[in-house]
């Protein structure tokens, strides 16, 4: 093993240029840490996902493959279900065949018309919302519901389903949820057990308590439960990360597929707990100076608002968000190591979406080249050219 290596992924940070200055929240941002680094290192573009593989609900889909894609594997080969892979990275026991559904708590009017899929992105409640389903919700097969982070949930149903269903996802606000549905005998028996959760969790729920405290205190209702991107099967990673390059690895990150990509790579895992930004940050960054004293390669998932202030629309907020992450990066500059960073997809602040793309990638500690900035426009000039994750990680650890 050569030198350690800390592999930082920041969710959504890639941009699309905006006016005739093709500004993003990358090239405004104040960032002379990052900026150091790509100065005294390497830059350039990463294609995360071929274009091919983008298809119209990118947006819903995409974050669970890049996450497997940039741990070096193959995602056409390992086509792994974003449901399954939230569940075993909540530590929800698994089994292959149950049916795994990621979730949202969202809010519906009256006539089913879904007004927010993230229930005004509130977690007030939603944890004792979800034990109150467990214990009170019977839909004739046995399954556990769990809040993750944020206004996400898992659904494991434990009965060998077929996942070839459409949910009730709308996929955009001002839509009424769709009818859950499945073509023939199998279909129908997984649609039927899932309308059962998705009406009686409804009902149950509307009038609790703490929905009454979420509208006085001018939060949306958390009323509804979205049910997403089933799945029914799981495969590990392979062969285990640790092997394939020769190191001990560590990844720090919140509840949900990166950690459950990572856990079928067999990484150890440190669980980011929701905190605010900032102390998210420090935690992050002090668990992974604790790690590297143990650990060859340790991998960064930071979650946070970049990519949520990509969907707002506030590109001030994803500017300032990137700063904070700057702030924390000085501590590396003594480190004998590599740093690698780099984001999952671009999410676009004015589409508001995801979106395909190469992504900016910069490498400090293996080889510089004549960048001085990182963002999305120098990391076209930059040494490290339509680089693949595999390739990457072949760069990362020396190998031919």
């Amino acid at each position: 093993m050569g030198k350690k290596t800390v592999f930082i992924v920041v969710d959504g940070m890639a941009d699309l240029p905006i006016g005739k200055e093709e500004r993003t929240p990358l090239t405004e941002a104040k960032k002379p840490n990052i900026d150091w680094f790509a100065k005294n290192g390497a830059t350039g573009q990463l294609t995360v996902i071929p274009d091919k593989m983008w298809n119209d609900l990118a947006s819903a889909s995409i974050s669970h493959k890049a996450a497997i894609s940039l741990l070096g594997y193959n995602v056409a080969k390992f086509d792994v279900k974003r449901g399954p892979l939230e569940a075993v990275g909540a530590d929800i026991p698994y089994q292959d065949g149950h049916l795994a559904l990621r979730c949202n708590f969202a809010t519906v009017d009256k006539n089913m018309v879904v007004t927010d899929r993230r229930a005004g992105r509130s977690t007030k409640g939603l944890a004792e919302l979800a034990r109150y389903i467990n214990e009170h919700v019977d839909i004739g097969a046995p399954f556990n519901f769990m809040r993750t982070y944020g206004h996400r949930a898992v659904l494991v149903v434990k009965m060998g389903l077929t996942d070839k269903i459409v949910t009730n996802d709308p996929l955009v606000t001002g839509r009424p949820v769709q009818k859950i549905s499945g073509p023939g005998a199998e279909g129908v028996v997984s649609s039927k057990i899932l309308q059962n959760f998705a009406d009686k969790t409804h009902q149950l729920i509307e009038y609790h308590p703490i929905n009454s405290e979420r509208m006085a205190a001018g939060v949306p209702a958390a009323n509804y439960i979205l049910l997403r991107e089933p799945g029914n099967g799981i495969k590990r990673l392979t062969p285990e990360f640790g092997k394939r390059f020769g190191v001990k690895a560590m990844c720090i990150c919140e509840l949900g597929a990166v950690r459950g990509a990572c856990l079928m790579a067999g990484f150890d895992a440190v669980t980011v707990p929701e905190m605010p930004f900032e102390d998210t940050l420090d935690f992050i960054f002090e668990n992974a100076d604790v790690a590297l004293e143990d650990h060859d390669f340790v991998f960064i998932h930071i979650k946070g608002p970049i990519d949520e202030a990509s969907h707002d629309g506030d590109f001030e907020a994803k500017r300032r968000a990137i700063e904070k992450i700057d702030e924390r990066m000085a501590r590396f500059k003594k480190f004998d190591g590599i740093v690698v960073m780099t984001t999952d997809h671009i999410t676009s602040t004015e589409r508001k979406s995801h979106m395909p793309g190469k992504v900016p990638l910069m490498v400090w500690g293996r080889a510089k080249d004549a960048t001085a900035k990182f963002d999305e426009a120098t990391a076209k000039r930059g040494k490290l050219k339509n680089c693949s994750p595999f390739q990457l990680m072949k760069f990362v650890f020396g190998k031919k």
